[in-house]
């Protein structure tokens, strides 16, 4: 792990993860899409990328945790497994980066994320009964932010997957 953590490789998609997270932040200052950001994407990029599994878990969730302490949100254990659920989404393409897996990566970690977070169940305190009724309420409720998590996987996991890519042919040392 300490030479993986040495290599240029881990260098560049660590810099890549963390201006991926600065997304999230963009509140702060300038007006945003609720769910489109880079995070969800970022995740799936570290589960694709990071040869360490274990790093390949850490990175997103420490992004989220850094960006959580400037936003003010207050650890969700409910979201940060959804995160979890979408760094395995790009474990699964791991080996099989090709078009097709990235695209279905990106839309199998939105909708996983979607049913995670918003199960009424999950939380003591909601504004949906903890019925069938109020999950089916919660995911109703929840649709414009699938869409919008969906659209930021797609492009921003576009420029990620690309950039490094790019990046790769460009500097072979790179590649895995």
């Amino acid at each position: 792990m300490i030479n993986s953590i040495k290599s240029p490789r881990f260098l560049v998609l660590s810099l890549m993860v963390l201006a991926a997270a600065a997304t999230r932040a963009l509140p702060l200052f300038i007006p945003h899409i609720w769910n489109f950001t880079a995070v969800g994407a970022l995740a799936i990029f570290a589960g694709a990328q990071f040869n360490d599994k274990r790093i390949a878990l850490l990175m997103p969730l420490a992004a989220m945790a850094i960006s959580d302490l400037f936003i003010g949100n207050g650890f969700d254990a409910v979201v940060y497994s959804g995160f979890i659920a979408m760094v395995v989404c790009g474990m699964l393409v791991n080996k099989r980066q090709n078009l097709p897996n990235l695209i279905l990566s990106g839309i199998a970690g939105a909708v996983v994320f979607y049913l995670i977070t918003n199960f009424a169940l999950f939380y003591p305190v909601s504004m949906y009964p903890h019925n069938l009724s109020g999950i089916i309420a919660s995911y109703v409720a929840a649709l414009p932010f699938l869409n919008n998590m969906l659209a930021g996987n797609l492009i921003y996991g576009t420029l990620l997957f690309g950039s490094f890519y790019l990046l790769k042919q460009r500097y072979p040392s790179l590649a895995k």
